[in-house]
C-alpha cells in the first residue's frame, strides 16, 4: 500500500470518528442542556448557551474535521472535470460555514449585531446539495449509484427550505433528520476511503 492509500484510508477513519462525535455530541447535549428534547430544540438553540452548550460547539468542530478529512481524502483520487473541482472546493466552503455556525453568537449579540446565523445556515444549505451533486461522478463508476446520489441531492435541496416555516414544536426534529441525512453521506464518503483506500474509487486510478 502506497503512502497515499495509507493517508486517504487515515482521512477516512478520522472523518468517521468525527461523524461519530458530532451525532453524540448533540444527542448527550440536548438530553443534558434542555428539558424540552431533540423535537422541539433545534441544534443552534443547544448551542447558543447554557451549562452544556460546549457539547454541541464540540460536536461542530468535529463534523468540520470530518468535512475536511473527506475533502481531503477525495483529493486524492485521480478525478478529472470540472465538476469534480467544484465539489471539492464546495466541501470548504461547507467546513467554513459549519465553523462560522458554531463560532457566531446567534442569539446573544453584543451591540445589536447583524443576524447572520441563517445566512451561514442558508449557505450550508445551498453548498452541500450542490457539492454531492457535482462529486458523484467521481465517487462512483456506477451510473446508478451516481443518479442516486443526485436523486438524493436533489430531494435534500428541496427538503431543506421548510424547516424555516416548520413549528417551533417541530423544527428540532425537521433539522436533525436533514442533519442526519447530510451525515449519512459523510459517513459513507469516509467508509469508502476507508475500505478502498487500496483501490481507490472504482474506476479511478492511483498514481505511486
Amino acid at each position: 500500500m502506497t503512502n497515499r492509500k495509507r493517508l486517504a484510508q487515515a482521512c477516512g477513519v478520522v472523518a468517521l470518528i468525527g461523524c461519530a462525535i458530532v451525532a453524540g455530541a448533540d444527542l448527550i447535549g440536548v438530553t443534558l442542556a434542555h428539558n424540552i428534547g431533540p423535537i422541539a430544540e433545534t441544534i443552534s438553540n443547544v448551542a447558543a448557551g447554557g451549562r452544556y452548550d460546549w457539547l454541541e460547539d464540540a460536536g461542530l468542530y468535529s463534523f468540520v474535521v470530518a468535512v475536511l478529512a473527506v475533502a481531503g481524502g477525495i483529493s486524492l483520487w485521480k478525478v478529472a472535470g470540472w465538476d469534480w473541482a467544484i465539489g471539492r472546493i464546495l466541501l470548504a466552503v461547507l467546513a467554513g460555514a459549519v465553523v462560522a455556525i458554531a463560532a457566531y453568537e446567534a442569539y446573544n449579540r453584543p451591540g445589536g449585531g447583524p443576524d447572520l446565523h441563517l445566512y451561514f445556515v442558508g449557505l450550508l444549505a445551498i453548498c452541500f446539495p450542490l457539492e454531492v451533486w457535482l462529486t458523484s461522478r467521481g465517487l462512483t463508476a456506477d451510473p446508478r449509484a451516481k443518479w442516486a446520489l443526485r436523486l438524493f441531492a436533489a430531494i435534500w435541496a428541496v427538503a431543506a427550505p421548510p424547516l424555516y416555516l416548520m413549528p417551533t414544536g417541530w423544527d428540532g426534529l425537521y433539522e436533525r433528520a436533514l442533519a442526519l441525512l447530510m451525515l449519512g453521506w459523510f459517513a459513507l464518503a469516509a467508509f469508502s476511503l476507508w475500505r478502498r483506500s487500496d483501490r481507490g474509487r472504482i474506476g479511478a486510478n492511483w498514481s505511486t
